[in-house]
């Protein structure tokens, strides 16, 4: 039996992981998913929510497990899950990439995304961003079956844009030292594969596995994607 976290992307909340959190707990692990602040059924104020808040959360949760975990963040949480190898590579047994961010030291979501990122509103008060539907359909869900995307949309949320800036601090010395493995989506156009494959190749993965999904595998292909979470523990 392994210990699994699992963090969500932008947008998201943990509802997103419950066909896998199932899944592997009908294999006898211990899994646990995660609403990062602001984000779910978190109510942190948007304006209040950054990297940090982030990493505070994944932390918090790190520290009441007794086991190293496998560590799993889907899009922006490469970037947190990341940063969370950097403050505590003792408790990870391994991090899981699925069809998400890997930074490199010194840069934040932002300095990789660009202008590339999501279709959205900008709220200047309250900081966030919001889908248009559009993008949703098109980007995130295009795989998925119209009863799960159109119950992923409902529960989805403006996106905290502070933690888009936070940039993250890496070395060798910790983060270099913790196992990883991607999870790349073949049918993604949120984060195109060829984006992911340029990314993954800047790192030493220990392994890549492949899924013909779009950007919600955890929807799409949820039988697979257990099935590689369950041969990495």
């Amino acid at each position: 039996m392994s210990a699994y976290i699992l963090i969500h992307g932008a947008f998201q909340g943990k509802w997103c992981w419950e066909k896998v959190k199932y899944s592997l707990e009908q294999k006898n692990h211990h899994v646990i998913a995660v609403d990062l602040p602001g984000s779910g059924e978190d109510m942190t104020p948007p304006q209040e929510v950054t990297l940090k808040s982030y990493t505070d959360k994944v932390i918090a949760v790190l520290e009441k497990v007794d086991s190293p975990v496998i560590l799993v963040g889907h899009s922006m949480a490469g970037v947190v899950i990341s940063q969370v190898a950097e403050y505590l590579p003792k408790k990870i047994q391994r991090l899981v990439y699925v069809s998400a961010i890997v930074p490199q030291n010194g840069q934040s979501l932002q300095d990789i995304m660009g202008d590339g990122g999501p279709k959205a509103i900008f709220n200047k008060t309250e900081k966030t961003l919001t889908l248009i539907d559009e993008y949703i359909v098109n980007e995130f869900f295009n795989e998925c079956s119209e009863e799960d995307g159109t119950a992923a949309r409902r529960k989805m949320r403006p996106q905290p844009v502070l933690p888009f800036n936070g940039k993250v601090v890496l070395t060798e010395k910790n983060f270099g030292r913790v196992p990883c493995v991607y999870i790349e989506t073949t049918k993604d156009h949120a984060i195109p594969v060829e984006a992911q494959r340029e990314m993954y190749r800047q790192n030493s993965f220990d392994d890549v596995f492949s899924i013909d999904a779009d950007h919600a595998p955890f929807f799409s292909q949820p039988e697979n994607l257990t099935k590689y979470l369950h041969d990495i523990s």
